[in-house]
């Protein structure tokens, strides 16, 4: 048994405890705090992986759409092309760019896909996230909130965090989104990140 005053393992036949000498016997013992415990009490129903995957499937599409609009409209798609060109058909730089510098043809690189891998989906999470719905619209259609520890409205920059994080949760094998199914409190290693919850809505 434990003792009651040193938290330190004794002889459960004794009356005192071997370490500190007090009595075992008499003191009442209390349980000892978890890493749970301390972490705060339930604020509602946690959101499983099996929604928060069908929510990010519907969210994926819909970022693919928006970045179809902007390679449209901002004129992306031949910075697109030349990494493609360069890369893989060994393309000289004189042929890919008006300029026909590196400068110019890596800076059309890293400005088209900068846009539509990171800017795009930054802003489509972290604006939806902040909001008053506190969801992206795959989120809303699986009726699943983000909140922060206490179950109320995160900040951007919080869900800017949180966002940025899950580049940490990928490059771990995706172990950071299986721990949503493995954790009490259904967070990813992004939402342990950033001190965020993800419930079921009311």
């Amino acid at each position: 048994m434990f003792c009651p005053k040193c938290g330190k393992e004794t002889d459960a036949l004794g009356k005192f405890c071997q370490w500190c000498g007090a009595d075992i016997v008499s003191i009442p013992a209390t349980p000892m705090a978890t890493p749970e415990d301390d972490a705060g009490s339930d604020v509602g129903v946690y959101a499983g992986l099996g929604r928060r995957i069908v929510a990010f499937i519907v969210d994926l599409i819909l970022i693919l759409l928006l970045d179809a609009v902007a390679v449209a409209v901002l004129g992306l798609f031949r910075g697109l092309q030349n990494l493609y060109f360069f890369a893989v058909q060994h393309a000289s730089v004189n042929s890919l760019t008006t300029e026909g510098t590196s400068a110019a043809l890596f800076g059309s690189i890293i400005a088209s896909y900068g846009i539509v891998i990171i800017v795009i989906p930054w802003l489509y999470y972290a604006g939806f996230e902040s909001s008053r719905s506190q969801a992206t619209p795959g989120k809303l259609l699986m009726r699943i909130v983000v909140t922060d520890l206490d179950g109320n409205k995160p900040s951007f920059a919080r869900v800017t965090l949180r966002h940025f994080a899950k580049f940490i949760s990928t490059l771990v094998i995706f172990l950071g989104f299986l721990m949503i199914g493995l954790t009490n409190k259904r967070q990813g290693l992004h939402d342990k990140i950033a001190g965020c919850l993800v419930l079921l809505q009311e």
